[in-house]
């Protein structure tokens, strides 16, 4: 690792992962691309964290949050002290590949006119299962980013810092889809470009918390709305019902049917053939939110189980 200035800073946001940091710094102890630092955006953790993070990784610097306020803020407090030319962003849950950053760091060089290079990767779900996930692909990121549920802007990204002189840090009003709405904000003004290697690999998480994700596609869509109808009404109806139905889903999967259900009829109100297999949640949801049952959230499990399949 360099004695100088890094080239590439890491940043990794954590709030209580004790338990699940160790295995993403081993990810980076394993990188055959050496000039690097690593900077962990500690959220105002309660556990050890810190601790078993600067055991893994003894050279690591730590920005720490005095209360806890989100990923998005720790991110940023990290990028503060960070010294890196680039920028890459490794979960805290997730890890890369040995060759992720050699890939993405020499696909950079040879193009200059870059500001983001980020690439697929391996989802692996809770019952061990691996799917490969590919990223979009278009002239137009943009447009692609307002509707692309597999592109993983928190975990592949590797970012030019001068990108921030423009666009600047990532919004801290939001507790989800921060790093969503950060790559949006770079495609308005930047180039980025998505590796088909998959070179990192993503591990099935806990839903967001609902209130969190309820208000943060608020925010997301309010923020966004005129580039959304930039490509047109349907285009806009499109993305508004994906983001409630999103929401909606996660209110299911937390046992909050009646929320769900309201969420999922405002997403078909924008869009009712966007999705018509969501339409069978209607019945199940109100079944639930009437009775105490859980088929909603049943029948969500079994898609993301076959859906890993």
């Amino acid at each position: 690792m360099s004695s100088g200035r890094p080239t590439v800073s890491v940043i990794v946001p954590a709030y209580n992962r004790a338990h699940l940091i160790t295995r993403a710094l081993e990810s980076l102890r394993g990188q055959t691309y050496r000039d690097f630092e690593v900077v962990l955006g500690d959220d105002a953790s309660t556990d050890d964290t810190v601790a078993v993070a600067q055991r893994a990784w003894p050279e690591l610097k730590v920005a720490r949050l005095s209360v806890n306020r989100g990923a998005s803020s720790a991110r940023n407090a990290a990028i503060r002290e960070s010294r890196g030319r680039f920028l890459a962003f490794l979960d805290s849950d997730d890890e890369w590949l040995p060759e992720k950053l050699a890939v993405q760091m020499a696909y950079l060089e040879r193009h200059p006119e870059v500001a983001v290079c980020a690439c697929a990767y391996r989802k692996q779900w809770r019952d061990g299962r691996t799917t490969m996930v590919p990223t979009p692909h278009s002239a137009d990121m943009t447009k692609a980013l307002h509707s692309a549920l597999d592109f993983h802007g928190a975990s592949t990204p590797v970012v030019r810092r001068e990108v921030l002189d423009e666009v600047g840090d990532q919004d801290e009003d939001l507790r989800i889809l921060e790093d969503w709405d950060w790559m949006l904000r770079i495609s308005q003004k930047h180039r980025i470009d998505v590796l088909d290697e998959p070179l990192a690999v993503i591990h099935e998480n806990n839903p967001s918390p609902p209130d969190r994700m309820r208000d943060s596609t608020v925010i997301f869509l309010a923020k966004h709305d005129a580039d959304f109808r930039r490509y047109g009404a349907v285009h806009r109806r499109a993305v508004i019902s994906q983001q409630w139905e999103n929401a909606a889903f996660n209110m299911f999967e937390h046992g909050r049917p009646g929320e769900g259900l309201r969420l999922l009829l405002r997403s078909l109100r924008h869009a009712p053939l966007r999705n018509p297999a969501s339409a069978v949640l209607l019945p199940l949801g109100a079944l639930d939110a009437m009775a105490g049952t859980g088929l909603a959230r049943g029948l969500l499990a079994w898609r993301r189980a076959t859906k890993s399949r």
